[in-house]
């Protein structure tokens, strides 16, 4: 009960998001009209304050999440010009272990001298590994590392994590929105941890985790990746594993005054542009 509704609470969090991302995007609208129908400079000072607020506010997000999308991508441009190019038959000991897990129709293999897993795709997502993750890890941690990405696949972690990143770059003024980023992240990663965890042993995928920490990364799955990793994040999973708690981060008082502060001043200036749209002429008030 408590995990369901700690999972309940997550998903209230970020439809909140959604909702203020979108009060922001018709505030501004209204911050335009505002201007077409008064000119520029508004009535007053204040009036013209708030809707530079506003404005600033939904210009600079949209920007923001145009950029976080861009490079998402070219991240899976660069994936795609990977698979084209050096695209293998899936290895034996991969083969085995995925259909062990009921996913050997969902795993495409290239072949490359860095070792990885990467799930890839928003709607039908799939598995893409190397030819190197089964020369650098055993039968067991190639199993294991596969639970992990099948988690990904179950959740279509991919679609969320990239609706939880444009939304983060859209709020990037608001102290706690990265800070909720990266914690939504670590989230699905330590889940995708438990459910591997569950069925091939809490020390196989610490092994194969540090294993894979510990050699170099390729460009192409990185960029790639449904998230980076946060600071810390690799110390949690393993923490988790290990039998521990992971540590559990907190906001800290100034981004949580910093947050409730630039929450009451967008709260406060979208009102006043609705507030003037109603006074303005062609306004219904």
């Amino acid at each position: 009960m408590r995990a369901l509704a700690r999972r309940a609470g997550g998903v209230l969090a970020w439809l909140a998001a959604g909702a203020a991302v979108a009060a922001v995007v018709a505030a501004a609208v209204l911050a335009a009209a505002d201007i077409a129908v008064a000119g520029w400079p508004l009535p007053t000072g204040y009036d013209s304050a708030n809707v530079i607020i506003v404005l600033a506010a939904a210009v600079t997000g949209l920007a923001a999440s145009g950029s976080t999308a861009a490079r998402i991508a070219a991240g899976s441009r660069a994936l795609r010009t990977l698979l084209r190019a050096a695209r293998q038959p899936v290895p034996p000991v991969v083969l085995k272990a995925a259909a062990g897990l009921g996913i050997a129709d969902r795993v495409d293999a290239v072949g490359t001298g860095e070792a990885f897993a990467v799930t890839y795709r928003l709607i039908r997502p799939r598995i893409l590994v190397s030819t190197a993750l089964a020369a650098e890890l055993t039968g067991a941690e190639v199993a294991a590392v596969l639970a992990h990405e099948r988690e990904h696949v179950r959740h279509r972690d991919p679609l969320r994590i990239l609706g939880v990143r444009l939304l983060a770059a859209f709020a990037w003024y608001v102290p706690a929105a990265s800070w909720l980023a990266s914690r939504a992240v670590l989230r699905r990663e330590l889940a995708a941890d438990r459910a591997s965890a569950n069925g091939t042993g809490r020390g196989v995928l610490a092994g194969a985790l540090l294993k894979l920490a510990s050699l170099p990364a390729c460009p192409a799955a990185a960029a790639a990746a449904p998230a980076p990793d946060s600071p810390g994040a690799l110390e949690a999973r393993v923490a988790q594993l290990e039998g521990g708690r992971p540590p559990r981060p907190r906001l800290t008082p100034p981004r949580v005054l910093g947050t409730a502060g630039v929450v009451a001043v967008l709260t406060a200036a979208g009102a006043c542009c609705a507030a003037l749209s109603q006074l303005l002429p062609g306004g219904t008030a």
